[in-house]
């Protein structure tokens, strides 16, 4: 038997490629079964959203005809609740505070972190073992959150906005990814010039190494605002005597004061006390909305930096 008459009577199925099965592409109905799953994942996400938003800026009659839920469409939409944050108020105070306290720890902590991990980086350095060895325990050997209350309350810093940056200004696994980064991706040959040049450590660290460590140093600083921007139980643990408390520490006040809960009841005693309302659902969801936005808005400006930074900066070679 001729080799043209075997391929004349070979029935068989070819493949039309040398790909691997897995890597073949679907059929229609598996399309069509993955952008069914890809749309229910995506509604089960943006949904939740979505209704938040749409009750923000729902009318107080859409949401008495309502019962109170979350609305869809809103029926009359109405901006009440957001002219009753940004009035100057408690509100507009608090929101402002967060701020403050998410750029200024953010700059304070990237400030620290960017010298630690430089200095680390440099193995030549004065006590470099050591005090290595010093910031890995810390991240091993976490303290409780007692022996932490009382190093801030010895400190002098009970009741004080400095309490909710200095004790966590900065993350040990911050400073390890960072050292890692400057001393596998930064050439070395580049520093011997500069300091062949006569550059010194400083300047060498703001012309050289910073330039070059723009991805990393972006998600870091990302990692650091979102911390600061959702303090929470570190201002109820050190700042209980303060009035203007950080926008989520107001915000666990407003969603508790319409609960049957003892932490609902105070709240909502502390409403009455003060002379307003209790919050309504749409100023409720508007200030949920405060709360979300400014990290829905940022993320998409770093989300591209954080393969290339943090895999380079974890991973040697």
């Amino acid at each position: 038997m001729t080799a043209t008459s075997i391929r004349a009577t070979d029935t068989r199925p070819r493949r039309k490629s040398n790909r691997p099965i897995w890597d073949e592409e679907p059929s229609i109905a598996g399309k069509v079964v993955k952008a069914l799953f890809m749309l229910c994942y995506a509604a089960a996400i943006v949904l939740p959203i979505w209704a938040v938003v749409a009750t923000s800026f729902a009318s107080e009659e859409a949401l008495t005809r309502a019962g109170g839920n979350l609305l869809i469409l809103p029926t009359e939409v109405s901006w009440q609740a957001y002219r009753e944050i940004f009035s100057g108020g408690a509100l507009t105070d608090s929101l402002v505070l967060t701020l403050i306290l998410t750029f200024g720890g953010t700059a304070i902590s990237m400030v620290l972190t960017i010298c630690g991990a430089y200095a680390l980086s440099r193995t030549g350095s004065l006590l470099h073992r050591p005090i290595l060895w010093l910031i890995l325990l810390t991240f091993l050997f976490g303290p409780g959150m007692y022996p932490s209350f009382l190093v801030v309350q010895k400190l002098g810093l009970f009741n004080s906005y400095w309490s909710l940056i200095l004790p966590g200004a900065v993350g040990t696994f911050n400073i390890i990814i960072l050292r890692a980064f400057f001393m596998n991706s930064i050439p070395g040959e580049l520093i011997d010039a500069a300091k062949m040049d006569g550059a010194g450590e400083f300047r060498t660290l703001f012309r050289i190494v910073l330039p070059m460590s723009k991805a990393i140093l972006a998600v870091i600083a990302l990692f650091y605002a979102v911390g600061y921007w959702n303090l929470y139980f570190q201002a109820v643990l050190y700042t209980p005597g303060l009035d203007t408390q950080p926008i989520q520490v107001v915000l666990q006040r407003m969603l508790m004061s319409s609960q049957g809960l003892p932490d609902g009841a105070q709240a909502a005693a502390q409403y009455q006390s003060q002379g307003e309302a209790a919050p309504t659902a749409a100023l409720k969801m508007a200030v949920v909305v405060c709360t979300i936005i400014p990290i829905v808005i940022m993320y998409p400006f770093i989300q591209k930096h954080f393969t290339k930074a943090v895999i380079t900066g974890a991973v040697k070679g």
